[in-house]
């Protein structure tokens, strides 16, 4: 088993159950994702509807691909061991002057 985060990661995890930031994607290879998804958007005629926004990794291989990716597996592995399915995934997009959706959100930065 390839493993990506120490013991202390993991333990973290487990103790908060989050565990931030993991780089996965160069600064080239994230803009190129965003762009593949504003071109979906804009062929859909803007923000997508549910219908695409439910297990999209289906829908599209650069996403597919994504998914599988091996640093964001590596990771997952460290804290659930082999054997992995991605079952499910889902776009949460917040554009930068959207309201509010989640309780706790924020909209613009805080004071020191």
């Amino acid at each position: 088993m390839t493993t990506l985060l120490a013991p202390a990661a993991v333990a973290r995890y487990r103790r908060d159950g989050f565990y931030f930031p993991i780089p996965v994607l160069a600064p080239g290879e994230a803009r190129e994702r965003r762009r593949r998804l504003e071109a979906v958007e804009a062929s859909h005629g803007g923000q997508l509807g549910g219908e695409l926004r439910q297990k999209p990794h289906l829908l599209f291989t650069w996403l597919a691909d994504l998914v599988r990716h091996p640093t964001i597996l590596d990771a997952v592995e460290s804290v659930l061991g082999p054997n992995l399915l991605v079952w499910s995934t889902s776009f949460f997009i917040k554009e930068a002057h959207d309201p509010p959706s989640c309780r706790g959100t924020r909209t613009r930065p805080t004071g020191g």
